[in-house]
Parts: C-alpha cells; sequence; structure tokens
C-alpha cells in the first residue's frame, strides 16, 4: 500500500498543503501592504507632480513671479566676519522633497541657473560647483545652463557662492533655476533672495504655507491628495501646523522624519522646532482625503483646511 493510501496520511498531506498555501497568501498580502505604505509618502494626483525639483534656500513659485516677490532668505554671519577677504554660501538643488529621501523625481529635471549679486561694490564675486565655475559677462550675473538632475535616485547639484566680507548687510544675492522646459514642473521655478547678514542688522522674519498642486487650471476635487509646502525665511522658529483632521491625514513618514523637533502633537494640529541654517527650514508635506464630499472646489476654501503659522525663536531674533 502507498503512503497515501492510508486515509491518516492523506489528511496529514492535505493539511500540510492547505498551511503552505495559507502562508504564501499572507506573505503575499503582507509584502502588497508594506509596498503600499511605503509608497504613501507621496500625493501623485497628475503626471507632471512626479517632478520634485527643490533647494536648501530657493523656494518654488511661478514663473512669471518678479524678483521683488521672490522668498527672501536671510543668512547670518558673525562681526568679525566683515574682515574676511572672502565669504561663501552653500547652495544645494535637489531632486527630492527637501528632507525626505522618499520622495524623488521620477523624470530628469534639466535646468538653467542664474545668480546675481546686487547692492555690492561689483566685484570680488563667484559661483562654483562641482564640475566648474559659472560664466558671467559683467561681473555680476551668473549663469549655469543645461544641467541634469537624474530622476528615479535621489540626486543633488551643490554650489558655492563667494562675495567680500566687507559686503555683509548690503548685498543681495538673486538666485532663479528654470527648468528645461518650465513646464516639466507645471510652469514652477526655484527663485530666492537671499542676504547674507551679521547679528547686528535687522532682519524681517516671515513665513509661509501653500499648496504646491494649485493652479488656475485644477480645482481641490480634482485631487486624491495634496502636497502641502511651508517655510520659514531665517533662523529657527516654532511652528504650528493645523489641519481639519475629518477632511484630512497628515503623512506618517514626514511625523517620523521630524519626531525629534516635535514639541506638541495632537489630532489635527503639529507644534514644532524649525531650523533654517541647519536645513530644516522647509518641508513639502503630504496629506491625504478622507472625506471628500468635505473638500471645497476652490483653492480659497482649501487655504481654511490647512493653515500654517511660525514665531522666531527669541534666541534667533536677539541675533
Amino acid at each position: 500500500m502507498k503512503l497515501t493510501d492510508r486515509p491518516k496520511w492523506k489528511k496529514i498531506v492535505i493539511a500540510v498543503v492547505c498551511i503552505a498555501a495559507l502562508l504564501a497568501a499572507v506573505s503575499s498580502s503582507y509584502a502588497a501592504y508594506t509596498s503600499q505604505a511605503y509608497k504613501r509618502g507621496v500625493a501623485r494626483n497628475r503626471d507632471n507632480e512626479t517632478v520634485r525639483f527643490t533647494s536648501n534656500y530657493l523656494q518654488s513659485c511661478a514663473e512669471e513671479t518678479q524678483p521683488s516677490e521672490y522668498a527672501g532668505r536671510t543668512i547670518l554671519f558673525e562681526e568679525s566676519e566683515k574682515e574676511k577677504d572672502t565669504l561663501t554660501i552653500n547652495l544645494d538643488i535637489y531632486n527630492y522633497a527637501n528632507g525626505n529621501l522618499n520622495l524623488v523625481s521620477q523624470k530628469d529635471i534639466t535646468y538653467n541657473l542664474q545668480v546675481s549679486f546686487s547692492g555690492g561694490d561689483g566685484n570680488g564675486y563667484r559661483v562654483t560647483y562641482e564640475n566648474g565655475s559659472a560664466t558671467t559677462t559683467d561681473s555680476v550675473t551668473y549663469t549655469i545652463n543645461n544641467r541634469t538632475l537624474t530622476g528615479r535616485t535621489a540626486n543633488q547639484h551643490h554650489y558655492v557662492l563667494s562675495f567680500p566680507g566687507k559686503e555683509l548687510d548690503k548685498l543681495k544675492i538673486t538666485v532663479k533655476a528654470t527648468p528645461v522646459p518650465v513646464s516639466v514642473n507645471n510652469g514652477q521655478i526655484l527663485a530666492a533672495v537671499i542676504a547674507p547678514c551679521t547679528g547686528s542688522s535687522i532682519n524681517a522674519f516671515s513665513f509661509e504655507g501653500k499648496y504646491t498642486d494649485e493652479s488656475e487650471s485644477t480645482t481641490p476635487q480634482d485631487y486624491s491628495g495634496f502636497n502641502y509646502e511651508i517655510s520659514i525665511s531665517s533662523g529657527s522658529a516654532t511652528a504650528t501646523l493645523k489641519w481639519e483632521s475629518d477632511v484630512l491625514e497628515v503623512d506618517q513618514f514626514f511625523i517620523t522624519k521630524i519626531a525629534g523637533s516635535i514639541i506638541k502633537q495632537a489630532d489635527g494640529s503639529l507644534t514644532f522646532t524649525m531650523d533654517q541654517p541647519n536645513g530644516t527650514g522647509d518641508y513639502l508635506i503630504p496629506f491625504y482625503i478622507k472625506d471628500k464630499s468635505k473638500v471645497p472646489d476652490n483653492w480659497a476654501g482649501m487655504k481654511e483646511l490647512i493653515t500654517f503659522s511660525a514665531k522666531q525663536t527669541e534666541t534667533a531674533a536677539a541675533n
């Protein structure tokens, strides 16, 4: 008699086969769940949202934005550094959301960089990068064209802006990074006016929170989630982010990322510290829709669902 001809052994063989099949199904389901949970760190709504184009100092804005309306960035130096021949500012441009390597651009990004120095003596400036120096025709405006950040993996370009120490408190550096074509980033560029200052200089502090998805051709009803960008202009600050928790859910990867800087957390509210000089002055935060029936059909209404404010810390203000 064969082993499987015995009724008792038949039952055991069948049981083993069933258990193996069950374990395989559970393993497959778990793998699918964890894969989906990992990928949920991006609020993807349209094809152009697979592009990530960010910086440690520059902020996204519409291509037609005038330089006078660019975000302001104040970088503090010691008073004694005015005596130095040369000072430098490190500028980085990324193809991922600043502070979150999980949010990587799925497309290659080619861009042109322009750096203009104003308010100083008109000489002693340089813009260098990994492979060389920027070109200039007038010693105050420098350009680097057709640099490409390759998509699907996290990449960055590093630039060093050099200027004479004696120009602290009066120099303004206007920087603009324009994608080629600009439509690849939904008509958005990166730009800022950087002001290198000493602690004795009085500097205005500002903060901003905005939807990067917002455009005249769309409404909030077109989306299944939103990307909300927050930033402070300079120094360090205590920030408060609030959202309607019955309508929206904040991305948990963001919460994990800033866990060490959280001061207070509640349902629909988060208080935490931000520090521009240390690279935590800007964040891109995904939010997911929980109840679409409560999502307004206009962007003005959406601005009531998520709010952001920041108060400069006393130490930073005193400097």
